[in-house]
């Protein structure tokens, strides 16, 4: 009875954590909303997206990017007016990689990037969480 609770608790600190990652944020210099004009009833926004391209899901954050402006729960009537891509300016700022480069290719040379033995480093995971994409995509469009 006990791990009941317990599992039952984890499985709600994990629903609520999953939730609060999925709401729509302002701009942060990298990804979120952007309000252009806003009135009583109908907003302008443009939304900077970092994730794969995916219909439902951004449609889905560009609807509640509305309902957050315009302080209301119901469904909005989306046109989209642009998408376009933009370099991403975070992707620049990952420290350069080890090496020597070979012309403008992608191809790098470099002694190799194991760990030592006794190291607890781990370089793969470094370079998994210092990852970005190096694209953002921009969606300008109106709710009504």
């Amino acid at each position: 009875m006990h791990n009941t609770y317990k599992l039952l608790g984890l499985a709600c600190t994990v629903t609520l954590l999953t939730a609060c990652q999925s709401g729509p944020r302002e701009f942060n210099g990298n990804v979120g909303y952007q309000i252009e004009s806003r009135t009583d009833s109908t907003a302008t926004l443009a939304y900077t997206l970092a994730t794969r391209n995916n219909q439902q899901l951004d449609e889905q954050r560009l609807q509640r990017a509305c309902q957050k402006v315009l302080a209301s729960n119901k469904v909005f009537k989306l046109n989209i007016l642009s998408v376009n891509e933009i370099a991403n300016p975070a992707a620049g700022n990952n420290l350069a990689a080890p090496g020597r480069q070979i012309g403008d290719t992608r191809a790098t040379f470099s002694l190799s990037n194991t760990p030592g033995l006794h190291s607890s480093e781990n370089p793969a995971t470094r370079d998994a969480l210092t990852a970005r994409p190096s694209t953002l995509t921009v969606v300008r469009y109106t709710c009504s």
